[in-house]
């Protein structure tokens, strides 16, 4: 059996890593008029910073990737907007939209982003070495979950999205599956496991069911960023309904505070039933009870801060504009984050007595 399950893990792992992989777009090209090329998103590197002041550098490039490997340019570089306070220096890279004719001269060339993925990766794997050594082949399964959740939600979430599903339903469709696979990836086939899904499940749906009901009452709108307007300008079919898109946010945010506390509060009781087996049923339940009260505490405040973090721009432009606490909650942002961690908080709360009640009474 154990054999079995090592194979099955194996498979999954290497299929794991296939399809993130698979997630690499790299750059695209297309063909514009009168015959000129249009490269979007390829990497080049600063070879030399030319002349530089506080408005602009202007800076010598070379091409590092596709048919235009080793090709040397000169492009402008401007400090503004998504580029404010960075200045570039020999040796970074840079993303690069270039027009070339069909002659391969180039006709235009514009910086869109800097080069990060390097680091991000470097932190992935430190990530990844420290969850396997603090917690073994557990951790490993913990990363294989974790790419699995970010390809179902990128593959099907969205996809479905566009297609005009309804947001709210998608959303809680495709966190239950990710809850499932999730949970079993971690806990194994087992009574444990069950407990924790049928727990996430009743906490998942409390929440989602909050959002949408106190969000109509209130007439949370969704339209708070300028990120919203973008999607009437996407090259699609469907339209985008604002306000469900930020309860499936709501959603998808809530749902590991939910896992971790119904997952915690059944792995508890199997292991005092595993260690004791005289305990009743009610004193299983009253122990899980008494650990999903020390862990709603934190986790609330962890939803909680973790939202403040989140808007503390907007959060510090109200409360320099010296407005009234009435006026305050009042403001759209602030009532959505007031809403989006009260769902996921009551979510939590919600868990811990089915939790503990679902897991006395299976283990």
């Amino acid at each position: 059996m154990k054999k079995y399950v090592s194979k099955w893990m194996k498979y999954l792992f290497i299929f794991t890593v296939i399809l993130f992989i698979l997630q690499y777009n790299g750059f695209s090209t297309t063909k514009e008029s009168a015959g000129e090329i249009k490269i979007k998103g390829i990497r080049a590197k600063v070879t030399e910073v030319i002349s530089a002041n506080k408005d602009s550098q202007l800076l010598e490039l070379i091409i590092i990737e596709g048919d235009y490997f080793n090709y040397k340019l000169k492009a402008e570089f401007y400090p503004v907007f998504n580029f404010y306070g960075i200045t570039l220096s020999e040796n970074d890279e840079v993303f690069l939209n270039i027009t070339v004719d069909e002659n391969k001269v180039l006709k235009n060339v514009t910086v869109t982003n800097v080069v990060r993925d390097r680091y991000m990766l470097y932190l992935f794997a430190g990530y990844v070495l420290l969850l396997f050594i603090i917690g073994g082949f557990k951790g490993l399964r913990a990363v294989i979950s974790l790419i699995l959740s970010y390809l179902i939600i990128i593959k099907l979430l969205f996809p479905l999205i566009i297609k005009g599903y309804t947001p709210v339903y998608a959303t809680v469709l495709i966190c239950s599956i990710i809850t499932v696979f999730t949970l079993v990836l971690i806990g194994g086939f087992n009574k444990k496991t069950l407990s924790a899904i049928l727990g996430t499940f009743c906490g998942l749906i409390i929440a989602a069911v909050l959002a949408v009901k106190v969000g109509d009452m209130a007439h949370i709108t969704g339209v708070i960023d300028d990120e919203f307007y973008l999607l009437k300008y996407l090259p699609l079919n469907s339209s985008f309904s604002y306000q469900g898109l930020l309860f499936s946010g709501m959603i998808i945010s809530s749902l590991g505070a939910v896992m971790d506390v119904s997952m915690s509060i059944s792995s508890s009781i199997n292991e005092l039933k595993e260690h004791s087996y005289n305990m009743s049923t009610l004193k299983l339940i009253s122990a899980g009870m008494n650990v999903g009260r020390d862990a709603i505490g934190t986790m609330t405040n962890t939803l909680i801060l973790a939202y403040i973090g989140g808007s503390i721009y907007m959060m510090l432009i109200i409360i320099a504009e010296d407005v009234s606490l009435i006026h305050f909650i009042n403001s759209e942002a602030v009532a959505t984050e007031i809403l989006r961690s009260m769902a996921g908080s009551i979510g939590i709360i919600v868990t811990v007595p089915v939790t503990a009640i679902i897991s006395g009474l299976l283990i």
